[in-house]
């Protein structure tokens, strides 16, 4: 066997090798035109999550579905209970949409901001007020959308590099796990398998 085809049959089975450690943390059939990240991944970006933003104190898979949010403003805590339902993919930024499942939920201990929350609930049916959101983040009805530098998503990178700028994916979150619908029939060759499995490893490793 020539240097060439021994090489090119190493690069090959070391593909393989990370296909298969991937599939611990994805399911995904070249054929479908979806794909779920399973329990574990959901609970890794979790708390990557968590780690990462402030007012986020916790954030956890419901179980049944979509996730449960407690953000910190002030003296206030809100549980948002949410699931994805799309995400759209520009050229230099992410805009997705979640869908409230219940109304969120106001805690706090102190006696003033018990009235604020009175006056929420009354004024604005439960509604989180906007000016108590993040930037880039807006509410209506029961609807949440945000945007986001497309460079903060390294998931997004790693597995949706291939797809042309608009596409939009569809999400749902069911027991734990993320399904992920796409207009395009996807193989593991648009994968940047490289880049998924540091990000996993990492992760894992922060765990």
């Amino acid at each position: 066997m020539s240097i060439f085809n021994r090489l090119k049959t190493t690069v090959q089975e070391s593909k393989q090798i990370l296909t298969e450690m991937i599939k611990e943390y994805i399911l995904f059939s070249p054929e479908s035109k979806q794909l779920i990240l399973k329990k574990k991944t959901v609970l890794l970006f979790c708390q990557q999550a968590v780690s990462k933003v402030e007012q986020l104190k916790s954030l956890e898979p419901d179980l049944s579905e979509g996730l449960i949010a407690t953000v910190e403003h002030k003296k206030v805590q809100v549980k948002i209970h949410f699931t994805p339902e799309k995400i759209t993919l520009n050229e230099n930024s992410i805009e997705g949409e979640l869908r409230l499942l219940t109304p969120p939920e106001f805690y706090t201990d102190s006696i003033i901001y018990r009235y604020l929350i009175a006056g929420w609930q009354n004024f604005l049916g439960s509604k989180i007020p906007n000016g108590k959101l993040p930037e880039g983040v807006r509410v209506e009805a029961d609807k949440v959308y945000y945007a986001l530098p497309r460079n903060q998503s390294q998931l997004i990178e790693a597995l949706f590099s291939s797809l042309k700028n608009e596409s939009t994916l569809i999400t749902s979150l069911k027991q734990g796990e993320l399904m992920i619908e796409t207009s395009v029939a996807l193989s593991w060759n648009d994968f940047d398998l490289q880049k998924l499995f540091q990000l996993f490893n990492q992760k894992s490793a922060q765990k």
